[in-house]
């Protein structure tokens, strides 16, 4: 299992260095006596990933005085973190693939992919425990944030009336938590004052919106290449995203073909191209996109009072990749 190449949006020469060994302690945190936990447990580290918060994370590090030993430690936690949450994700949606190939849940079952993530959390933890419990009450409760948006979206599938204010809400639960986590938890780690800290936070919030806004856009007019998995899994299963909710709460001829669709549980392919086109047609996708960017420069904008160099420029160009790649 190679390791990860640092990503294009990093200019930290430091944080390239440490995030070099990341791939070796994750193996190292998850090693497992039953092979078949080690196959499901590294599925999709094997198949890489972007690697943003624990990268976050280092970056973060860099605005604080001190260099904490267990930094790398910290950094292995939240990846593993976040792939744990994949794996409860796509069970929860019932997904067939992930990251350009079948889902654990799709190759070996729900079941084991419930325990195959809670065994990657469980070693998270492991990880994070060794740190002050300062840390880990931090990653607790944003844990139970994530877990109380993963749910909010579950109990609201199929649900048409959803207002973008709770649509965002659940967002912020569900995905911006575990961007606000990294940023807040290496700038603790590193010592660096409580104005950073809320700085690089706040930043972790908006970086995490725009993400998922730029994701929503593309869930509906995204390719697979682009995703790693079939574009509209979110409408088949009922998770409705920014641009249908926008439709929808419109009185129009296309809200009503789309609202007259969706209540068909089995779509076929034609049925949710329709959805598709239709959505996009509606300008709603655009307007989303521009919301992500939005969000995007509001980010970068709650940087301005940290210090310049390859730490901020890494975080200012990882807000633009945020929403470039939906070009």
């Amino acid at each position: 299992m190679g390791g990860v190449p640092a990503p294009d949006w990093l200019a930290s020469d430091s944080a390239r260095e440490a995030l070099a060994g990341l791939d070796r302690r994750m193996r190292e945190a998850v090693a497992a006596s039953d092979p078949a936990l080690w196959a499901m447990a590294t599925a999709l580290q094997r198949r890489g990933g972007k690697r943003i918060r624990p990268a976050l994370l280092l970056v973060a590090a860099e605005f604080g005085a001190d260099r904490p030993a267990h930094l790398l430690d910290a950094a292995a936690a939240l990846e593993l973190l976040h792939l744990a949450s994949l794996y409860h994700d796509d069970v929860m949606d019932r997904a067939v693939t992930r990251r350009h190939g079948p889902s654990v849940n799709a190759e070996w079952g729900e079941p084991a992919a419930v325990v195959a993530g809670t065994f990657l959390l469980a070693r998270a933890i492991a990880l994070l425990a060794a740190l002050d419990d300062r840390y880990g009450r931090e990653a607790a409760a944003a844990m139970v944030a994530l877990c109380t948006g993963q749910l909010r979206e579950t109990e609201n599938a199929f649900h048409t009336g959803l207002t973008e204010t709770e649509h965002l809400d659940i967002v912020a639960g569900k995905t911006a938590t575990l961007f606000e986590l990294p940023c807040r938890l290496g700038a603790l780690l590193a010592g660096a004052p409580a104005g950073t800290v809320a700085a690089l936070a706040g930043y972790g919030h908006d970086l995490g919106v725009a993400f998922q806004l730029t994701d929503d856009a593309l869930d509906v007019q995204g390719s697979y290449a682009a995703l790693g998995k079939r574009p509209l899994t979110d409408v088949r299963e009922g998770i409705y995203t920014m641009s249908v909710l926008r439709l929808l709460a419109r009185d129009t001829p296309g809200s009503a073909r789309v609202r007259e669709l969706l209540e068909v549980r089995d779509p076929t392919p034609a049925e949710l191209a329709e959805v598709a086109e239709v959505v996009v047609a509606s300008g709603t996708v655009d307007d989303v996109l521009a919301e992500a960017r939005e969000r995007a420069g509001r980010a970068a904008r709650r940087l301005e009072p940290l210090p310049p160099g390859p730490a901020r420029d890494s975080l200012v160009r990882l807000a633009d990749y945020a929403v470039t790649r939906a070009g």
